[in-house]
C-alpha cells in the first residue's frame, strides 16, 4: 500500500509534533507546518517535509502554501487542522482584539484551511479532514470563554463541512481532547485578558484560572498515546481498523466523562421544561 500523504498545521509543539513523529515512524509522509519553520528542524532531520504557514494568514497566501504542499506528493490524503489557542479571562475582561485573535487562530483559520484543501480531496473524490477541537466545544465554563466559543464553532463547521463533502468521498471529523499533558497552558502558549477587572476577583471566573494553573503539567492525558489514537482512527488502521471515521473523536476519559455528564444534564433539562417549552406549535401541526 502506497504511503499516506498527512499535511499538518501548527506542528512546532504538542500534538502537532507527536502526530508528526509518529506517522514518520509508521512510514508515512508528512507535511508539517509552522509559523516558524525553523522550529520543525527536528522534524525535517526525522524525515518530514516543512513549510512555513500561519493560518492567520490571508486566503491568498494559505491557497499558495497549500498548493505547495500538494505537489510534493501529488496528494494529501489526511488533513489536521490543528493550529490554536489558548485564551483566558471573563468575557467583559476581554478586549475586541483579544476576540478576533482568538477566533481568527480557532475558527477563521481553520475555515481557510479547509477551503484550500478541499479542492484537492474533491478532485482526487477523496480524504480525510480533521479539526481539532476540544472537550470545552461541550461546556463552556466561566473564565474561558471565548476559548470554547471558538471551540463550539469549529466542531459545528465541522458537522456541517462533513455534510457537504461526503457526496465527494471526504470524511469530516472533528477530535476533541480533554485535559492532556501538552505545553498548552505554559508561558508562551496560553494568553490571558490583558485588563482584568478587580471586581472578578475571588469570582468563578478566576477559580477556573487558578484551575488552570494548577492543573499544569498534571493533566491526566498522555499526547503520545492521544496521537496514536488519533492516527489509527483518521487511517482506520491499528485499533480503529475497520471502523468508520466518527463525526466527533472524544479524547480521553476525563473528557468522555465530562460530554457524558453534559448529554445527561441536557437530558434532565429537556425533560424538565418539556411541558412548557412545546406548547409553541401550531395548533395545527
Amino acid at each position: 500500500m502506497a504511503p499516506l500523504v498527512w499535511l499538518i498545521t501548527g506542528c512546532s509543539t504538542g500534538f502537532g509534533r507527536e502526530l508528526a513523529v509518529q506517522i514518520l515512524s509508521r512510514g508515512d509522509k508528512v507535511i508539517a507546518t509552522a509559523r516558524d519553520v525553523s522550529k520543525l528542524a527536528a522534524l525535517k532531520a526525522a524525515g518530514a517535509d516543512t513549510l512555513a504557514l500561519d493560518v492567520t494568514a490571508d486566503p491568498d497566501t494559505i491557497k499558495q502554501v497549500t498548493e505547495t504542499a500538494h505537489r510534493m506528493y501529488g496528494k494529501i490524503d489526511i488533513f489536521i487542522n490543528n493550529a490554536g489557542i489558548l485564551m483566558d479571562g471573563a468575557v467583559e475582561e476581554t478586549s475586541p482584539e483579544e476576540a478576533f485573535a482568538i477566533f481568527n487562530t480557532n475558527v477563521f483559520g481553520p475555515i481557510n484551511m479547509i477551503r484550500a484543501v478541499a479542492p484537492y480531496m474533491r478532485a482526487q473524490r477523496s480524504g480525510v479532514i480533521a479539526n481539532v477541537s476540544s472537550v470545552g466545544a461541550w461546556m463552556a465554563g466561566p473564565g474561558c470563554g471565548l476559548y470554547c466559543a471558538s471551540k463550539w464553532a469549529i466542531s459545528g463547521v465541522s458537522e456541517s463541512v462533513a455534510g457537504e463533502l461526503e457526496s465527494f468521498g471526504i470524511s469530516v471529523t472533528c477530535i476533541e481532547p480533554g485535559y492532556f499533558r501538552s505545553n498548552l497552558l505554559n508561558a508562551g502558549h496560553r494568553n490571558r485578558a490583558q485588563n482584568l477587572i478587580a471586581d472578578y476577583e475571588g469570582t468563578a471566573s478566576r477559580q477556573m484560572m487558578d484551575g488552570l494553573d494548577a492543573v499544569n503539567n498534571k493533566q491526566p492525558g498522555d499526547i503520545a498515546k492521544g496521537a496514536g489514537v488519533i492516527i489509527d482512527v483518521l487511517s482506520q488502521t491499528g485499533a480503529a481498523a475497520g471502523r468508520p471515521i466518527p463525526l466527533r473523536l472524544v479524547l480521553g476519559g476525563d473528557a468522555n466523562i465530562a460530554v457524558r455528564q453534559k448529554c445527561e444534564s441536557t437530558l434532565a433539562l429537556l425533560d424538565g421544561w418539556r411541558g412548557i417549552t412545546t406548547t409553541t406549535d401550531h395548533d395545527d401541526v
